[in-house]
């Protein structure tokens, strides 16, 4: 179930990041790292039913993989989260600067 809802994960945001202005958010690196834990799911899924004999379900469909998905998704968007809160204090300040430069300027003119 975790494999599904990843490359669910993974698909909608390199959608969303296909049809989005460049450079607005961080949406190129959340699809990387969704389309990392769809590879790493897989790899995960595929291992374990070899070892399992190749028998059995390949897909494991239940309350406790769809809460395994969610507490693996979760924390990846809260990092993603803090970076974009990072970037846009940086870029506040960045322009809190120039404003502060300019007026400097201005006062040293007058």
């Amino acid at each position: 179930m975790w494999l599904i809802i990843a490359a669910i994960a993974a698909l909608t945001t390199t959608y969303m990041w296909l049809h989005r202005p460049p450079g607005t958010d961080r949406l190129a690196q959340l699809s990387m790292v969704f389309w990392g834990l769809t590879l790493m799911a897989f790899v995960d899924h595929v291992i374990g039913w070899f070892l399992d004999g190749a028998e059995g379900d390949f897909f494991d469909i239940g309350v406790n993989e769809f809460i395994l998905s969610i507490c693996v998704i979760v924390p990846i968007l809260v990092i993603w989260e803090g970076a974009l809160i990072a970037d846009r204090f940086r870029l506040r300040q960045a322009m809190a600067a120039k404003t502060d430069d300019r007026l400097r300027e201005k006062k040293e003119i007058i």
